[in-house]
């Protein structure tokens, strides 16, 4: 059976409508992926979709040097290695186009977390911003969550910086 390929995945899986609890804002947070080093673990909570290219659309590619890292996610659907995914991933005023290679599959009870290995070199940097975008906006979502609307981003920005960016993955 043919799967439409065009069509957009998310790795975001409610919980038969229920909302999680956030995280507890002291708790350790993993930025890595425990299958593989390099690799950036994409937090299961902020949205995140991909399609895979059709051949054509892979030969308009132009790729650069391979890059020095990764990205993993959740899926509820299967992907082939070595399959090209375009990825998506919104913030708050844009949204974020990476190209990789799926380099891994790993499947779990209900989903599977993918590995891609980005296209081009250029995108290294942006990535590892991006998601610690990703996890900023968590944290301070849960902060928010738990002490009040009336926190100032600046302030939590601060504070997520101070405790976790030197735990952020460089390659």
């Amino acid at each position: 059976m043919l799967v439409d390929v065009n069509q957009s995945r998310t790795s975001y899986r409610p919980d038969g409508g229920k909302l999680s609890p956030p995280l507890s804002p002291d708790s350790s947070v993993n930025f890595e992926s425990e299958t593989l080093v390099g690799f950036i673990k994409h937090p299961e909570r902020f949205p995140i979709q991909f399609r895979r290219l059709r051949f054509w659309e892979r030969a308009k590619i132009e790729t650069s040097k391979t890059s020095n890292i990764g990205l993993t996610f959740c899926s509820t659907e299967y992907q082939k290695p070595g399959s090209i995914i375009e990825v998506t991933i919104p913030t708050r005023k844009e949204t974020h186009l990476f190209l990789g290679k799926t380099v891994m599959v790993k499947e779990s009870d209900d989903y599977f977390e993918i590995g891609i290995w980005l296209l081009n070199q250029e995108d290294t940097p942006r990535l590892r911003i991006i998601e610690q975008i990703c996890h900023i906006e968590l944290y301070l979502n849960d902060k928010r969550y738990k002490e009040g609307p009336f926190l100032s981003k600046e302030k939590i920005t601060e504070e997520w910086i101070g405790k976790f960016a030197s735990s952020f993955p460089v390659n």
